[in-house]
């Protein structure tokens, strides 16, 4: 990130600062929301398939 996208931000909030925050924060919530719809409830919790799983060594290799 250098001054250009610092300056596209605020020019595209018409030099508002607060309203550049909010747009960037919303657009991080958008992500945040994409994400967690993205990512798997079981992969998440642990819960693998055998095969998903790292193979667990019962002696040292």
């Amino acid at each position: 990130m250098d001054e250009e996208d610092i300056d596209a931000v605020l020019y595209e909030a018409k030099g508002d600062a607060r309203e550049a925050i909010r747009m960037l924060l919303r657009d991080l919530a958008v992500m945040a929301m994409d994400g967690d719809g993205a990512t798997s409830r079981g992969f998440l919790r642990g819960r693998f398939s055998g095969g998903a799983r790292r193979p667990q060594w019962t002696e040292e290799p």
